[in-house]
């Protein structure tokens, strides 16, 4: 299957020369993933654990370059750098809320950004970059110094009193497009190639973290895209993860800390919970 797709790669015959010009920010979720702790019982469970939990929610962003924190630059001594956030809120009580919101918290605003493998005009080659805004291509550093609003985060995570919530506000994920900027279907394969598989590995392991840590339920709502399912985005009709294709790229493609950053994760929880669930259809 993996040859298959960079056979598709290679054949492509419209490449995208400067991905800020069809790549397009949607005005509504494209989708939700919505993870969830129904009882009082699995919200204690996951305040007990927080520590713990938020040190392997960031281990993973930075293994797969996905919703990299603001707050959080370095890997080093991690439990201590969570354990020692200054956190101050009067209107959360909960500290792992508390601690997910000051880990991405920008000037009063919430910062997102993911690495993203972009090509821009008048450049040849396709490279990585901390994208904020996936429509404008406006990255984390210039965010960081023209203090602008921000919108088109690729990936976007809410956080609330008992459940997570995962959208995307661009379609820079999806292999072929078809939006106002394109005039019609572009092929978007290429880039989308080197970026949804670590999506959609980042999405699995994270919904695993959260039952590791106790979650009760997980939603999937599809909203208006044929091209998305429970498992993340397809890619060519299906679901693609990062370790499928990582050794085959070429070494300036790959994203060397997926292999770095080890995470252990016991996928036991969501099994079983997947398990209860085909039962009750």
């Amino acid at each position: 299957m993996e040859k298959e797709h960079l056979k598709l790669i290679k054949m492509n015959g419209n490449k995208i020369n400067n991905v800020s010009e069809y790549w397009k920010y949607m005005d509504h979720d494209v989708s939700a993933f919505t993870i969830k702790w129904n009882t009082k019982e699995s919200q204690m469970f996951l305040e007990s654990k927080t520590l713990d939990f938020i040190c392997s929610y960031i281990l993973l962003t930075f293994k797969y370059g996905i919703l990299l924190p603001h707050n959080i630059s370095e890997l080093t001594n991690l439990k201590q750098l969570v354990n020692e956030m200054d956190v101050k809120s009067e209107s959360i009580n909960s500290p792992i809320w508390k601690k997910f919101n000051y880990l991405y918290n920008y000037n009063n605003n919430s910062l997102y950004h993911s690495l993203l493998f972009v090509q821009k005009e008048n450049y040849e080659k396709i490279f990585a970059e901390k994208i904020v805004n996936a429509d404008l291509l406006i990255t984390y550093e210039d965010v960081l110094n023209m203090n602008d609003n921000i919108y088109a985060e690729p990936v976007t995570i809410l956080f609330f009193k008992n459940y997570f919530y995962i959208t995307f506000n661009a379609d820079a994920f999806f292999d072929t497009l078809n939006n106002k900027k394109t005039n019609g279907v572009v092929d978007n394969s290429e880039t989308a190639y080197l970026n949804t598989p670590r999506l959609n590995s980042f999405l699995r392991d994270f919904i695993i973290l959260c039952f590791e840590y106790g979650a009760t339920d997980f939603e999937f709502e599809k909203l208006e895209y044929d091209n998305i399912s429970e498992q993340g985005i397809l890619f060519d009709n299906k679901i693609v993860y990062y370790e499928d294709i990582y050794d085959l790229l070429p070494e300036e493609h790959k994203y060397k800390q997926f292999k770095e950053i080890q995470v252990e994760l016991d996928d036991t929880n969501y099994k079983r919970y997947m398990e209860r669930k085909k039962e009750t259809k």
